[in-house]
């Protein structure tokens, strides 16, 4: 798979379009690319990137540059070859007779915008609910009906995501809820769902190894056992995970 173009859009964090064909067309919201970046450092192990959006036969990725691997990756230029494995993983699953509310903290926008597109597509009418901590950390996304906030004010309503789910649950009787984000975030929205009887699917971060569900690297415990991210998931029907391991993943 070629590089079509790769950008910053803030200082550590880039999009990169590829393009393949097979790919776009076989990709669904909320499934993952497993990545073998050119790198100086000849990394072993695939990285994992959730598909920010497909338009034609075109398919993107959002990344945050934190290690060598990002930092090759934000230096590749258009037309430079990527070994990728993929589409994997479960993707949302869109319930269209409900009113759909999307939550997205921070970079957890990544998987969400490809979401959105096929939602507004479909002739849904989806309402993103943005949290950051601050303006500058504020991502692009689709131009549908949303609401910001800001843990500091400096952007929209002041607090936190969760609350602003809270209201908007009340005003959206019957309304599915789909999230990505940090750990917390997630675990506050579950409950919010759990308690009002919302519908309610979460894509979860992890670090992967294999990305097929074989070395169980990527395990998060269940309400019936374990289950692994990238084989079960990404995307969990929140009721199914436990909330209370205390650990982010």
């Amino acid at each position: 798979m070629a590089v079509v173009s790769n950008r910053m859009i803030r200082p550590d964090v880039g999009r990169v379009w590829f393009r393949s064909r097979a790919l776009a067309r076989q990709a669904r919201p909320g499934q993952f690319l497993h990545l073998r970046v050119p790198d100086a450092n000849a990394a072993i192990l695939r990285r994992p990137f959730s598909i920010h959006d497909v338009v034609g036969d075109r398919i993107a990725i959002l990344y945050r540059v934190v290690g060598d691997g990002t930092r090759a990756l934000s230096a590749l230029s258009a037309g430079a070859p990527v070994d990728v494995i993929g589409p994997l993983g479960i993707p949302f699953r869109v319930m269209p007779s409900r009113p759909p509310l999307v939550v997205a903290g921070g970079i957890g926008i990544a998987p969400l915008q490809f979401l959105l597109r096929r939602m507004t597509a479909r002739g849904l009418h989806p309402r993103l609910l943005y949290g950051c901590l601050t303006r500058s950390a504020l991502l692009p996304h689709l131009a549908v009906t949303r609401a910001v906030t800001t843990d500091d004010g400096s952007c929209g309503g002041r607090g936190l995501v969760t609350a602003a789910l809270a209201r908007e649950i009340g005003r959206r009787p019957g309304a599915a809820v789909y999230a990505c984000g940090p750990w917390p975030m997630l675990r506050e929205t579950a409950r919010l769902c759990r308690e009002r009887g919302v519908p309610c699917q979460v894509s979860l971060e992890a670090r992967m190894a294999c990305g097929v569900g074989a070395c169980q690297g990527c395990a998060v415990k269940g309400t019936a056992g374990y289950l692994t991210a990238c084989h079960d998931g990404p995307v969990f029907d929140a009721r199914t995970i436990d909330w209370d391991q205390g650990v982010a993943v």
